[in-house]
């Protein structure tokens, strides 16, 4: 029975009140919210009770959550309530909250009371009956926002309980385990690819010196000889491109402990390695491993440590044992990385998460092993390859290096024994001055000890030193007496003490090493 004037009146009354309990409930939940980021801001900064950072971080949550709240609790009145406020502030004499009723209860008197409120409606504003007084409000608002601004720029960081000190040291670890598992990562894919190529070269090279081989024809001298030169040429580079490489790898990885480490195992793990058998060691890699997922399913515990310290203990006897059996910075770092890890899982907040990191870095490492084990094999190759070569070259210039003699063999250990065999059949068939059989066929040459030359006896300045041999001349007589016997003798014994570290820093083949050394080893003492 509402006219026009009166529900409007009301429905706008009844929008104002809303939007004012709607602002009164945002008012009251910014001031708990400010309050409660300052309680946050006291107990992060001044007690370290939490992290500061990811208190300023989220310091912006409490507002939206207390809108969300305004508008859930703030809702919209019902019609007589609405009435009624109207009557209370218009002095009607609940005429409105009558009219409001008349639908639920009818009475003989409604038309006149619906008269009454249509005129009264009329002449009602609603904005001066509910008025919206936003003042108080946003000065409140301002003013925690400011103090909650200025707490957050001017407030220090103390830490009476060390809390901040250890979420410090736990924010480190967390981010050295991320770097780690990223290089762990990196390194994994890069050993993909650049094992396939250096395996891939050495293949081939030896796969052409073995068709040079079975290719060469006794009576073909000069083209075994020329293809041989090749061949030797390209190897050798490679062995030298490997040499160097282990060499600073060697370097890069610096000082060696001893005496921490089986040396009967790693004289074996050494062996193995050179035959490409890896066996051995990635038996004790894989019981790391998995003393490493039984680790990271025990709870946490005096138990639990213990194991952990002595897992650390069996990585450090694995990594100083493959110390003494190989240099290789790779392995070494990704096994550093693996002890870092297992160092890691100590706080028990990573504990889980650090250990399965070090089992992907033991894994890595059985990979950098195998690679080594590869470079080692291929390098041993190379130097068999060298070996055969200087042997295949003297018997392809004494005209008996002939393919059809091995169409059989497999591998270099096959052609080593039959060019051994072959040179040691061998003598020498062309004109000579040599007395024993096999050296020549001619006498000895003859001599005038009258003719005049323009030689003259002199003696160099120079002093006697270690140093490079540029000529040689052998004779059967006695020399003439010296005036420093010492000198000549100091200097041999000190060619013959670096005689190695000289084959080794002059990257010289393998091939010629027995040579080499051979010829210093029968220098006389005296």
């Amino acid at each position: 029975m509402n006219t026009a004037s009166t529900q409007r009146l009301i429905d706008r009354t009844a929008g104002r009140i809303y939007f004012v309990r709607l602002g009164a409930a945002l008012h009251h939940g910014w001031l708990i919210a400010a309050g409660v980021a300052v309680l946050a801001l006291l107990a992060a900064r001044l007690l370290a009770l939490l992290p500061a950072d990811v208190v300023v971080r989220w310091l912006w949550l409490p507002v939206p959550l207390a809108a969300v709240a305004a508008t859930a609790f703030a809702r919209k009145p019902r019609p007589h309530e609405t009435a009624r406020l109207i009557d209370e502030r218009a002095t009607t004499k609940d005429l409105f909250l009558t009219t409001a009723l008349l639908s639920v209860a009818s009475a003989p008197f409604s038309p006149v009371v619906v008269d009454q409120a249509e005129h009264r409606a009329e002449s009602l504003d609603p904005r001066k009956i509910v008025p919206f007084a936003w003042q108080r409000a946003a000065r409140d608002i301002l003013l925690s926002a400011a103090l909650v601004a200025a707490l957050v720029l001017w407030l220090p960081q103390l830490d009476p309980f060390k809390k901040q000190a250890q979420r410090d040291k736990l924010t480190t670890q967390e981010q050295q385990l991320a770097q780690t598992k990223k290089a762990t990562a990196l390194r994994a894919e890069q050993l993909k690819q650049d094992d396939a190529k250096e395996n891939d070269k050495v293949n081939k090279a030896l796969a052409a010196l073995e068709k040079t081989f079975k290719e060469a024809k006794p009576q073909e001298r000069e083209a075994n000889l020329r293809r041989l030169g090749e061949q030797q040429k390209e190897i050798g580079e490679l062995w030298r491109q490997a040499a160097n490489q282990r060499r600073n790898d060697a370097q890069e990885q610096g000082a060696q402990k001893f005496g921490q480490a089986n040396p009967q195992q790693s004289q074996q793990w050494r062996e193995d390695l050179k035959k490409g058998e890896t066996t051995a060691i990635k038996r004790e890699m894989e019981g790391i491993k998995s003393e490493m997922q039984k680790l990271a399913e025990m709870p946490d515990s005096a138990e639990k440590r213990a194991q952990q310290e002595q897992l650390a203990q069996r990585m450090n006897q694995l990594s100083e044992g493959l110390k003494q059996t190989a240099s290789s910075p790779q392995l070494q770092a990704a096994l550093q990385r693996a002890m870092e890890q297992l160092d890691m899982s100590k706080l028990s907040q990573m504990s889980k998460e650090s250990l399965e990191a070090a089992q992907q870095s033991m894994s890595l490492s059985q990979q950098e092993l195998e690679q080594l084990a590869q470079a080692m094999k291929d390098q041993q190759s190379l130097e068999d390859a060298l070996k055969n070569l200087q042997m295949a070259k003297q018997l392809a210039d004494q005209q008996k290096l002939d393919g059809g003699q091995c169409q059989n063999c497999n591998g270099m250990a096959d052609y080593e024994a039959l060019y051994k065999k072959l040179s040691q059949n061998s003598g020498g068939s062309g004109p000579g001055m040599g007395p024993n059989p096999g050296q020549g066929q001619g006498g000895k040459a003859e001599e005038n000890d009258e003719a005049e030359t323009g030689f003259k006896q002199e003696r160099s300045p120079t002093q006697l030193s270690a140093g490079k041999t540029l000529l040689q001349w052998k004779t059967q007589e006695l020399g003439p007496k010296g005036t420093r016997p010492e000198d000549y003798q100091e200097a041999v014994k000190q060619v013959k003490q670096g005689v190695s570290e000289a084959i080794a820093a002059e990257q010289v083949p393998p091939g010629y090493h027995g040579a080499i050394q051979k010829y210093f080893d029968s220098l006389p003492a005296k």
